[in-house]
């Protein structure tokens, strides 16, 4: 017989006793003893057994045909929810006359008392990890009540020093995290902050670092735990209440009084994205004099284009306003829903192939720890940079799926389309492009939309 090994570690459980190595070294043990020819390994090293999203599981199941038993350590190493459980070894495994075995509750599918037994074990493997996430939810908003901040050891938030996961001030960085406040005051914008912080010699940050510190209310005293419980902290504050609260009054007038002139808006606000370096397009405007008169230019350029005090240069494309406009403008006179159907099954490929290779990363990196190039601690990090990729393309390609399936909202989508956009004022122009398009992405002289 040829038997499939299969393992499933995550990185917390490579520090205890679950490893690759001794998942692999009983396993092939017992395939020995029975006399199975080891067909394969195969190997999901950090994913989490909730769901079946998995690489190796995956690739296996892509040849059942070859194999005539599945072997794991332990039941929860195959999956950790019941659905799952049953559904891999009723229309998987068993289907395909695929015998499954655990090695730590001695269970195989080749009995009817074997098959009852892991239903029930897989009960208690979901209960388990739901409960271990029930714990981890409770520990956090006790921690929060008890006027402590979620950040530990390994994090770092800036204006603090984290010490046995208390936080206490650094005079330092408090130091320029006050006059960070200060001058936000004074100029009530980030782009002039950055500015002002440049000219007095500091290292200038990300505009969603600075609107993140500006915004936080830890820096006056509190801490919170997403909306659960929001309590005042143990912690001494950097930032006074009422400097906190002045600086969002700034951000809510911001928010509810934007430049909504004709001649200087944006009609594409807030939707055109820079296809080389990832950042927005600005809306810019230049004034110029030519034999006494004066002239009104608008263009949408990169970020990079004048940001040069906290960003390199990106050389995409800088378009003058009007044509980009235009252009956009036409495309959505005459927006088929037909050929954005279209778009969307091409933006679904697109994402599927960017899935694969972040989980391709992810295989190459493991097999790089099973060969002792790194270790857990370095693993961790470069792992996480790995799965918060993963997560964002799976919740896109979710999205579309959903989105495709949803009758109402593309009935919906397809009135709007034959709405008389030329007609609209310039507020509801900006609306309804708003409604349609998702972003428009800029790489030189290639315009992609991408539509919602």
């Amino acid at each position: 017989m040829k038997a499939a090994i299969y393992i499933r570690v995550s990185t917390q459980e490579q520090v205890e006793n679950y490893s690759i190595q001794a998942q692999t070294e009983k396993l092939t043990a017992l395939c020995r003893s029975k006399d199975w020819d080891v067909y394969d390994t195969f190997i999901d090293g950090g994913y989490s057994g909730s769901n079946m999203n998995r690489p190796a599981l995956n690739e296996m199941l892509s040849k059942l045909h070859e194999i005539d038993a599945v072997v794991v350590y332990r039941l929860d190493r195959l999956s950790r929810s019941q659905k799952d459980t049953i559904t891999l070894i009723e229309e998987y495994f068993l289907k395909n006359n695929v015998e499954f075995v655990s090695l730590s509750e001695t269970l195989d599918t080749s009995s009817p008392f074997g098959r009852a037994m892991i239903g029930i074990l897989s009960v208690f493997a979901q209960l388990e990890r739901e409960t271990i996430r029930d714990r981890m939810v409770m520990g956090k908003i006790k921690r929060i009540e008890a006027g402590l901040p979620l950040t530990t050891a390994k994090g770092r938030t800036f204006g603090y020093d984290v010490i046995d996961t208390k936080l206490y001030i650094n005079e330092e960085e408090a130091k320029q995290l006050r006059l960070i406040y200060d001058i936000f005051e004074e100029e009530q914008s980030i782009t002039f902050l950055q500015k002002r912080l440049k000219k007095l010699g500091f290292k200038v940050r990300t505009y969603n670092r600075y609107n993140n510190w500006l915004t936080n209310d830890l820096y006056c005293g509190y801490v919170s735990y997403k909306d659960k419980v929001h309590v005042k902290g143990i912690h001494e504050p950097i930032i006074s209440e009422e400097q906190f609260y002045r600086v969002q009054e700034i951000f809510s007038r911001m928010g509810k009084n934007p430049n909504m002139n004709k001649e200087s808006a944006s009609l594409l606000n807030n939707l055109v994205v820079c296809s080389k370096c990832g950042l927005g397009f600005v809306h810019r405007r230049k004034d110029t004099v030519s034999r006494g008169k004066k002239y009104h230019y608008r263009y949408y350029s990169c970020k990079t284009y004048k940001h040069t005090h906290e960003l390199e240069k990106c050389g995409n494309k800088i378009w003058r306003a009007d044509k980009l406009e235009e252009l956009i403008i036409d495309r959505v006179n005459n927006y088929s829903f037909a050929s954005r159907n279209i778009d969307k099954e091409d933006e679904l490929d697109s994402l599927n192939e960017k899935l694969k290779i972040e989980h391709a990363k992810k295989k190459r990196l493991f097999d790089l720890y099973i060969n002792g190039s790194y270790e857990v601690s370095e693993l961790d990090s470069m792992m996480n940079d790995i799965d918060a990729q993963i997560n964002y393309y799976e919740a896109q390609i979710e999205a579309n799926e959903e989105l495709k399936k949803n009758k109402k909202i593309q009935e919906n989508l397809a009135d709007l389309a034959t709405v008389d956009f030329n007609s609209l004022e310039f507020r509801e122009k900006q609306l309804y492009l708003k409604s349609l398009i998702n972003k428009i992405y800029i790489d030189g002289e290639q315009v992609t939309i991408e539509w919602l």
